[in-house]
């Protein structure tokens, strides 16, 4: 293990020129893709250059580390180097220590916090942990590995209950279960386990677990008569809980592939989570009425329904991960001898995430998985951000002053309260992961008012709600990407030791309307509602399909078909992304949260970027055309120092009007990752104008959205750009945009990443011309390359 002094990244390079690999970064505190933009903002400098960092290496070979280890204690000792040592006396001038991996690594804080709940709640239980062991290339130690493990587990009493290797991350690990007396040394970080040199670390066991409200509910009939005639086949698979497959607004629609989890495991009358996201994707929030999706639904169900229990949750005999590798294998490999169960699918709704894992610093094992699977099939994995229930002081004295205060007053103070309160509201894993589309939840819905006896925290302004999970993602990128509605949750709150606390709280009045099994009297029409990030990432998926149907629309007027269309889900992302803005709740937040002041709107951006991302997606604007907007999409695969050219006509209005003119550009792209690396993903893509920079065009500015600087960090850069000085405009060779390419990791220098960019050129609505035929009529946009 090392720890650096100074940014990181001086470290890593001068490592890589002694052919150092395998680098992975515990803490960060300096930028790893360090942000060169000349409108930089300065309120940050100095910040990296007092971060201090821990890297791990594996090394080939046990006398390796030896000398490495004799090297540095003489370069402690301030000893010269002999001639074959200078470059190490230069690595070792970053660093302020090396030593051996230790139990300290292995069990982190959270590891030992998940024993004694376990312990505390019954002493003499045993404890199911997971253990990573270090991967190794070669098969053979990887059997040795395990075989040791085997020996280790014996000698404790302990056994093995599942175990996956998924060799293209670099995954090997165990579901164990030791005796209880095992899981108190293990917490303490002593005894043979903890000290075990084949393992890498010890974690909580993986977890994900949806207890149903028991609430009011409702029935609707008028919404089962004939909608499941003719249906398309499905574009979109679900992997959550088993849905009701007979219910009235799911009959005929559901289309179900059985992996790890059959249907006796989960008695209809608790099949509530998957019935509630089948019915959001299909059918939107019910209290709105909207037409149903008119194609058909893949569910491949990964969570269970265990008769002791009262909740649907991942199996605890099996690990999550290799239940998600096996129903996304089932459904473009195929399962059991019999072929892929979903060819066609392009977007895979995940909305369950790892209750046990929130991500901390190094992509979790499940990230990894979902941004290999993304590249490895070209699949939109849309992944819900989590929800965070924990309490947070509210910023108020006691509850008679909360109760007393006005409700706008209580909005503003609620909207500090939460920000205050972000470093616990954070990503639950996999929504960190590079090439998914990761989604908040905004407190909306389509009920009514909330009853008078709670307390509605926040009006109609698109904030998220008080549980939705927020960014940043693996290395600072911007997660969530959007935000959707989740529902409406209520604030509770109390006096307490600690003073005065708030959390959210879910109760049936309010809330998205779905779908519901019936408990008790098994009918097929029950509805309920109920919020959360789950709902919002639902309502995306859904936004996706629509946006997959305009997709195909458009391909067949040029005779493509949309399973020719390679990068189709691609396409979808930055569709999904290219309608977002902030809006009203970005100027309310900006607005409200410290710090204050003119010079330090870069902070206050960056804090209103980890709740809204991107903003909430208007998918109607970018699936209908208007004669005063138009909407362009390109897509190619672009490789590292290449530089893409696409050159858009200009309407002659945008030159002549002085009303405001917009441009909106995203792109999105899907690079391999390097599961060990601290770059993590192989290829950045940017947007860049002539020169390479993102000067763009004269007299346009951009508006209250993410500062560039965050935009560069993650798989999706979206900007939109507002102006009337017809300087902007001028060039008769039409506007400039270019895609260029940077390998972060020499391993993929050579790589051919997917990419699709997005472009919108609106003029204000009183312009006569139809810039939608004049550009349409122009443009069949070719990409040229420049290396």
């Amino acid at each position: 293990m090392f720890e650096t002094i100074g940014p990181v990244e001086r470290f890593v390079a001068a490592a890589e020129q002694l052919g150092f690999e395998w680098l992975t970064e515990d803490y960060v505190g300096s930028d790893p893709d360090p942000v060169t933009d000349d409108d930089a903002d300065q309120d940050d400098a100095g910040d990296a250059d007092s971060a201090m960092s821990r890297l791990y290496l594996t090394m080939p070979t046990e006398n390796g580390m030896r000398q490495l280890l004799a090297m540095w204690r003489r370069f402690e000792s301030k000893l010269s180097p002999r001639e074959d040592e200078k470059d190490w006396w230069k690595i070792f001038g970053y660093l302020s220590k090396i030593r051996l991996w230790n139990a300290s690594d292995r069990i982190e804080p959270a590891t030992q916090f998940f024993i004694h709940r376990r312990l505390a709640k019954d002493p003499q239980a045993p404890v199911r942990l997971e253990l990573d062991l270090w991967f190794h290339e070669n098969e053979e130690l990887r059997k040795n590995a395990k075989q040791a493990l085997d020996g280790i587990l014996s000698a404790v009493d302990g056994r093995i209950v599942d175990f996956v290797t998924i060799e293209p991350i670099r995954y090997q690990v165990a579901l164990i279960e030791v005796p209880a007396q095992q899981a108190s040394a293990i917490s303490s970080r002593t005894g043979r386990l903890a000290n075990a040199d084949p393992i890498m670390s010890i974690r909580p066991q993986s977890l994900y677990a949806t207890r149903p409200l028991s609430e009011p509910d409702s029935a609707v009939t008028s919404l089962r008569k004939g909608a499941n005639d003719g249906l398309r086949p499905a574009v979109a698979a679900i992997l959550d809980g088993y849905p009701m497959q007979n219910h009235g607004l799911l009959d005929g629609r559901v289309d179900v592939i059985e992996v790890d989890v059959p249907s006796a495991s989960v008695p209809v009358a608790r099949r509530y989570h998957g019935t509630a996201i089948a019915s959001l994707i299909i059918h939107g929030d019910l209290a709105n009425g909207e037409a149903p999706l008119t194609r058909s639904l893949k569910a491949v169900p990964v969570l269970a329904a265990p008769q002791h229990l009262n909740d649907e949750r991942t199996d605890q005999d099996l690990l999550p991960i290799g239940i998600i590798y096996r129903a996304v294998f089932a459904l473009k490999e195929g399962h059991e001898h019999a072929g892929p169960a979903g060819p066609d699918v392009l977007i895979i709704n995940h909305s369950i995430c790892d209750a046990e894992g929130p991500f901390v610093r190094r992509p979790t094992p499940w990230a990894r998985l979902l941004d290999w699977l993304s590249h490895k099939y070209g699949i939109l994995f849309v992944v819900s951000a989590g929800n965070i229930t924990a309490r947070f002081p509210s910023g108020y004295p006691d509850q008679a002053s909360f109760n007393a205060a006005s409700p706008l007053e209580r909005q503003i103070a609620l909207i500090r309260a939460v920000e205050a309160s972000k470093g616990i509201r954070g990503l639950l894993s996999p929504a960190e992961a590079m090439n998914v589309l990761s989604v908040g939840a905004v407190h909306a819905d389509g009920a009514g008012a909330c009853p008078s006896d709670t307390i509605d925290p926040f009006a109609p302004i698109g904030v998220p709600n008080l549980g939705s999970a927020i960014g940043p993602g693996i290395n600072r990128s911007l997660k969530p990407e959007i935000v959707d509605i989740g529902g409406r949750q209520v604030a509770r709150a109390a006096d307490h030791a600690d003073g005065h606390l708030v959390w959210p709280d879910e109760i049936g009045h309010i809330g998205l309307e779905t779908a519901a099994p019936d408990p008790s009297a098994g009918s097929v029409t029950r509805t309920r509602r109920s919020t959360g990030t789950s709902n919002a990432a639902a309502l995306v998926t859904r936004s996706g399909i629509q946006i997959v149907d305009a997709l195909e629309e458009v391909l067949a007027e040029d005779g493509v078909s949309l399973r020719d269309f390679k990068r189709a889900a691609l396409a979808t992302k930055a569709l999904l992304v290219h309608g977002s803005q902030w809006g009203d709740a970005g100027t309310l937040l900006d607005a409200s949260y410290p710090p204050p002041g003119t010079k330090q709107w870069r902070r206050r951006r960056a804090t209103v970027t980890k709740f809204l991302g991107y903003g909430k997606p208007a998918v109607e604007r970018v699936i209908s055309g208007a004669v005063n907007r138009v909407t362009l999409l390109a897509d190619d695969e672009i490789s590292h120092e290449q530089l893409h050219e696409y050159r858009i006509p200009i309407p002659t209005s945008m030159i002549r009007s002085r009303e405001i003119r917009r441009i909106t550009m995203t792109l999105a792209w899907l690079p391999p990752i390097h599961p060990t690396s601290i770059a993590y993903r192989g290829v950045m893509l940017d947007v860049v104008d002539q020169d390479g920079k993102r000067k763009f065009w004269r007299g346009v500015k951009t508006i209250m959205q993410p500062h560039p600087d965050d935009i560069r960090r993650g798989t999706v850069a979206h900007f939109i750009l507002e102006g009337s000085n017809s300087t902007a405009f001028m060039d008769s060779s039409g506007l400039f945009i270019g895609v260029q390419a940077r390998a972060t990791h020499r391993n993929f220098q050579q790589a051919a990443v997917p990419y699709a960019l997005a472009m919108t050129l609106e003029v204000g609505a009183t312009v006569l011309e139809d810039i939608y035929a004049s550009v349409r009529e122009a443009i069949r946009p070719r990409p040229r390359v420049r290396v």
